[in-house]
């Protein structure tokens, strides 16, 4: 086990998740550095989840504190976090959901991070697994992206992978409460407040997370809210920030096939994508290799096995900030939709179709068989 500096303190916030918390305090035991102590902040849960938690604890040996709270509402984030945080030992806190399953290296990753930076914000990737609790996995948003990124901002840590010193979440006096019921931007703005406040946002691939696929417990979640008191608050526009951001410098940078070196080295073992054996990638990284996911739809439309909504569906979906400008993908893409919104011509589309596959045949392998 890696010597520690400072006491690590792994805080789970949690709501009806009796089924699924169990295994993941089992994978935060198989680690390569374990919490020194383990809190569980529960939003008044009726299945049992404290019990599970404390009974995983008990039988992985992990110091464990189990905090109640009498159920008020739906979207109590900030309530728990900071319930928690303030039970935390001084060191660091590692802030995670109780459905997000740990890598080997996860803790020892964010550890890192924290020698490096005294005032850090630690993140990494956030994978999902297909189904279950185990198997093959695809990224979600651009936290892959992110993680080979070398330069992290506010924009890039998530709630459910974040780890930070107890005395910044001190210096910032917590997690603001004004985002309570609705979702969304409170982990930014605390990530926002805190470079202010001189701390760096690090994400490192070495310290992902795999979370487990769920139907959403509070039905649809409406963000308007929560943008509108981000924007009133810093009068910043998270949306064109986080376009310009990801459209830019990230996806580029990724799609070029840089990759950044994990802080633990060659302990971390990452595929040809940067990340663990068993990754899918999305359709919008299958395309820095070759066109074809593009073009079998079209075919298929062309052959009868399908008809121009789902093919109209398919290609709107595809969101195109996560595409470098410059990229066979992104020009190939736009020319589709283009056709699409105009009728969708099955002449145009087999014009584009033949034009795509002589561009991509032509064009450069390092741009075709990139990462």
């Amino acid at each position: 086990m890696t010597d520690k500096p400072f006491p690590i303190t792994l805080l789970l916030v949690s709501y009806k998740k009796a089924d699924v918390i169990g295994k993941v305090i089992e994978s935060v035991s198989r680690g390569t550095v374990l919490p020194d102590l383990l809190v569980v902040s529960d939003d008044g849960s009726t299945d049992g989840t404290p019990e599970a938690a404390a009974g995983a604890a008990g039988k992985a040996g992990l110091p464990c504190r189990i905090l109640r709270h009498l159920r008020a509402g739906p979207y109590r984030l900030q309530t728990m976090r900071n319930s928690g945080v303030a039970n935390a030992l001084e060191g660091m806190v590692f802030l995670s959901d109780s459905d997000c399953l740990f890598g080997e290296h996860t803790l020892e990753t964010h550890l890192a991070i924290h020698r490096e930076h005294p005032a850090a914000i630690g993140t990494g990737p956030r994978f999902e697994f297909m189904q279950g609790t185990g198997g093959p996995f695809t990224s979600m948003y651009c936290t892959l992206e992110f993680a080979h990124f070398p330069q992290a901002n506010y924009l890039v840590p998530f709630g459910a992978n974040l780890s930070f010193p107890k005395s910044l979440w001190r210096r910032l006096g917590g997690f603001d409460r004004i985002y309570e019921g609705s979702y969304g931007l409170d982990d930014h703005e605390f990530c926002l407040r805190a470079e202010k406040l001189g701390a760096v946002c690090v994400s490192d691939p070495g310290g992902h997370l795999f979370h487990c696929p769920h139907d959403t417990i509070f039905g649809g979640r409406k963000v308007l809210r929560n943008w509108n008191i981000f924007h009133g608050s810093f009068g910043l526009h998270i949306g064109a920030e986080e376009w310009w951001y990801v459209h830019h410098r990230v996806a580029p940078w990724y799609w070029s096939g840089r990759r950044k070196t994990p802080l633990l080295g060659d302990r971390v073992t990452l595929d040809r994508w940067g990340a663990p054996a068993g990754y899918e990638p999305p359709l919008h990284l299958r395309l820095s290799r070759s066109l074809e996911p593009l073009f079998a739809p079209v075919r298929d439309l062309l052959e009868g096995r399908t008809d121009l909504t789902t093919l109209r569906d398919f290609a709107r979906a595809i969101h195109r900030p996560f595409l470098p400008q410059t990229s066979l993908a992104f020009r190939t893409l736009t020319d589709l939709l283009e056709i699409l919104d105009t009728g969708g011509k099955r002449a145009f589309l087999t014009r584009w179709l033949n034009r795509g596959e002589t561009l991509q045949s032509a064009s450069n392998p390092t741009d075709r068989d990139q990462p």
